[in-house]
């Protein structure tokens, strides 16, 4: 069985998961739009707070991420429009693949981190490291740079003496350090490491 296709377009769909971006003045006018026609809208605390002023209908806080969550939303969403906010873009590390509706993109930390080290994102196999240690996918490193979302419990010293940049807190106090793989200690749970091969 294949994955099912939404064929509606934003705005059509009465289940929308819209991506607010990661920082402040991020939304787009589409999402923007998705937002404000929409009766009931849930996010984390961060994501509603970035789209606060478009919000026109009720919102509720998801403090507890799971299917059982998801089921209501989708549920709700057969009576209502609904829109589900995610940080940054709904299909990186996001909850595009969470719940059945149509996605609309927003900017994410993975572009912002590259365009902070001006790197291509075609030069990069990205890997989500949050909760967990992901060492089959590091190995990659040894045929493509590695762009890794990583919490402070990643553990980067498996990387060795690669070159490397580190980025934490991004849009908030924003810190970018460079160095070896090894040497970089990571103390952010919104933390980006990037290592060239």
């Amino acid at each position: 069985m294949g994955k099912r296709v939404w064929k509606c377009s934003g705005g059509d769909c009465l289940l929308n998961i819209v991506g607010v971006g990661i920082c402040e003045g991020h939304i787009t006018e589409r999402a923007s739009k998705l937002i404000s026609q929409a009766e009931v809208v849930f996010g984390s605390r961060r994501a509603l707070t970035l789209a606060s002023k478009f919000i026109s209908g009720e919102f509720f806080e998801i403090k507890k991420f799971g299917d059982e969550t998801y089921r209501e939303i989708e549920s709700l969403a057969e009576k209502k429009n609904v829109v589900v906010l995610s940080t940054g873009d709904p299909m990186v590390a996001g909850l595009g693949k969470r719940l059945k509706g149509y996605v609309e993109p927003g900017i994410s930390s993975v572009q912002l981190a590259l365009a902070r080290l001006r790197e291509d994102l075609c030069s990069a196999v990205v890997i989500d490291a949050h909760a967990r240690k992901a060492e089959d996918e590091l190995e990659l490193i040894e045929k493509r740079n590695l762009l890794i979302l990583a919490d402070r419990d990643f553990d980067p010293s498996p990387l060795g003496k690669r070159r490397a940049a580190l980025i934490q807190d991004i849009c908030g106090t924003e810190r970018i350090s460079f160095g070896r793989a090894e040497e970089l200690r990571i103390s952010s749970d919104y933390s980006i490491l990037f290592v060239w091969k």
